[in-house]
């Protein structure tokens, strides 16, 4: 009798291996690499550090997510690291004992095997590879590599690939067996006879279907999840850059954009109008308002970088201003007084001891509007380190704990004092959280960010301009609550 050698399970050690490979040679590369930055350090960048020096705000100057902007530093102009770990500013930051130069900010010291990370990074001189951005098949390739070595490494997870590595080694067994001679005693008779006779239309062709029935069933299943997770990202991203009209979502902190060239301490603003037509004064694009952000003491005196505190409380001030011969129904008093700043959120659900949620009062009637806002966690210290976001709401109504309303802008601060003089890595800015709903980047033919809110000066109504309330924006404010004062009177 013939003896063949079982070709069949060879199969089927090949397909497990096939299985694996590009999930092994991932994993297996990145032992070869002494140090990865990608997978070492830009991982800490990005949970600790990009909140505040990411791709949506850069306090201070610092951008760590992106390579040229990270190694020049920040405002301070001290490069983020040196020739040896002595002179690394980003090591002195993140190991120092001065609360006011400490980072990060916020969440805490980092751990001690993140420092040591960054002390061996800056040790191996910093490297910082520039990304190649991959092909399309490499990456989809190197994904999907690493997204079934990890479902592989979960023992009965992925019930698929178990059963088709069953049915190979089922394959392997029936070509074995049909490989029985014809006249074999064993296997004429009864159900051995039975399994022989079924073993006939077993093939290795049977088998790489089988294979590869299962590889691109794993593969669509795959590209469905990338797919969905792609969606769902666009989603919060859209949603991050537009978000809407209504009240502060519950369970979210949301974070004003910072627009480019924003002052560092303070600073004016200019609101635009987001009405376009042919018919408004400059097509629509003038300016309706003009806001100011300062840092003031108790007594209203201005609080400057690197000059000694004068007094012993902080206070953002907020100022509105309407703009020359813009709609006055839009601004009166009534309106304003339902705007508040607070730094709770509808979440809120207990009082933030520090806040004290405050309204605008009347500076000049139907014209300017102030808010003093105080820093709570401020009370004449020599060193402190400060930092948040106050809330613009409007329509704003403080039910309890929580504030409802329309969250249109964020004041971030992040204040750093050192012997009662404020540092120079201080800053404090406002930039928008509620953009109009036909400003949808990056579509020409909508309004630009920049149109609706800068620090350039947008141009002021000069001469006549429409008084059609749908073009001016009137029938919507209404619909929000506003109300038209008797003494304004608007042609239809």
């Amino acid at each position: 009798m013939n003896r063949h050698k079982p070709r069949a399970l060879s199969f089927a050690g090949a397909f497990i291996c096939i299985l694996a490979l590009a999930g092994c040679s991932s994993h297996e590369a990145s032992k070869v690499v002494e140090f990865d930055f990608q997978r070492e350090v830009m991982p800490i960048f990005k949970a600790r550090c990009w909140s505040c020096h990411g791709p949506n705000q850069q306090q201070g100057g610092l951008r760590l997510d992106d390579k040229a902007h990270a190694l020049q530093g920040g405002l301070s102009g001290k490069p983020l690291v040196g020739k040896s770990s002595d002179e690394s500013e980003l090591l002195r930051r993140v190991t120092t004992d001065d609360l006011a130069i400490l980072m990060p900010k916020e969440g805490g010291r980092l751990a001690e095997q993140e420092v040591e990370t960054l002390k061996h990074w800056v040790k191996l001189g910093t490297p910082w590879p520039d990304q190649i951005p991959p092909s399309g098949a490499t990456e989809f390739v190197t994904r999907y590599g690493e997204d079934l070595w990890k479902r592989l490494s979960v023992v009965g997870h992925e019930i698929k690939i178990y059963l088709l590595m069953f049915f190979a080694i089922g394959i392997g067994i029936g070509d074995r067996i049909r490989r029985i001679p014809v006249g074999d005693v064993r296997w004429s008779s009864g159900w051995r006879n039975k399994l022989w006779r079924a073993s006939q239309h077993v093939s290795t062709v049977l088998l790489l279907v089988g294979i590869l029935s299962g590889v691109l069933w794993d593969i669509v299943e795959f590209s469905m999840r990338q797919s969905a997770m792609l969606a769902s990202t666009e989603l919060k991203l859209r949603e991050a850059v537009i978000p809407s009209h209504s009240a502060i979502p519950t369970g979210t902190h949301p974070q004003p954009i910072r627009l480019k060239g924003t002052p560092q301490l303070g600073g004016t603003y200019y609101r635009g109008n987001d009405e376009r037509n042919e018919k408004l004064f400059n097509g629509g694009f003038y300016r309706t308002a003009t806001l100011r952000v300062s840092l003031i003491d108790e007594e209203d005196r201005d609080v400057q970088i690197k000059e000694p505190l004068p007094g012993s409380q902080l206070f953002i001030r907020f100022e509105i201003q309407r703009a020359s011969q813009s709609t006055p129904s839009l601004f009166t008093d009534d309106i304003m007084k339902d705007v508040l700043l607070t730094r709770r959120t509808s979440d809120q659900k207990s009082p933030l001891p520090t806040d004290t949620p405050t309204s605008l009062t009347v500076i000049e009637s139907g014209e300017r509007w102030t808010a003093k806002y105080r820093l709570g966690d401020y009370d004449n210290q020599a060193d402190a380190a400060i930092n948040g976001t106050v809330y613009v709401n409007t329509n704003a109504k403080q039910n309890g704990e929580t504030v409802i309303g329309s969250t249109h802008y964020g004041i971030v601060y992040g204040l750093r004092i050192h012997n009662r003089i404020l540092m120079e890595n201080s800053e404090l800015w406002l930039g928008p959280i509620l953009v109009p709903g036909n400003f949808q980047p990056p579509d020409p033919s909508k309004i630009t960010l920049q149109e609706w809110l800068d620090i350039r000066p947008i141009p002021e109504i000069v001469g006549d301009n429409s008084t059609d309330p749908t073009l001016l924006g009137v029938p919507e404010h209404l619909s929000k609550g506003a109300k038209l004062p008797e003494s304004v009177r608007e042609t239809k």
